[in-house]
């Protein structure tokens, strides 16, 4: 990972992020947790509960896509700086296998470059270590207001 060198959110900025991230309405209501409270950066889980699914025993696209993006914003978060923010400039999803109903979905991104304006994440997503899915984001790094 290449970026800037200025100091990155932790203990309790981090924590403040993280919670409002974990505090938006679609994403409390699709139950994204994350993977380990002492290391948000790990990534984040979601159940394919009747919100979550299709109707056809799998999981929604918009569902992995909110899940999928929360996995990749708590990637990047230790790389902000207090007065700084990042925002979905652009995202591509594959869903490549199915995440069938009650199970656990895994995401877990990697923040691939890091520049002063743009941030660049993969986020891959598994059900019992299988890869469901894959999705590129683009952050744009703005200003926190």
């Amino acid at each position: 990972m290449s970026g800037p060198s200025s100091p990155g959110l932790a203990g309790a900025a981090l924590r403040e992020r993280v919670d409002t991230v974990l505090g938006v309405p679609l994403v409390r209501a699709l139950s994204i947790g994350l993977l380990d409270e002492d290391d948000p950066a790990a990534g984040a889980r979601m159940p394919v509960t009747e919100l979550a699914g299709n109707g056809f025993g799998g999981s929604h696209s918009a569902a992995m896509s909110a899940l999928m993006e929360a996995a990749g914003y708590l990637a990047l978060a230790p790389t902000l700086s207090v007065t700084e923010h990042a925002v979905t400039q652009s995202s591509a999803l594959s869903l490549l296998a199915p995440a069938g109903d009650g199970r656990d979905v895994v995401a877990v991104g990697t923040v691939d470059r890091r520049g002063r304006r743009a941030a660049y994440v993969s986020v891959v997503a598994t059900v019992d270590d299988r890869l469901v899915a894959r999705m590129q984001v683009v952050k744009a790094v703005v200003p926190l207001r």
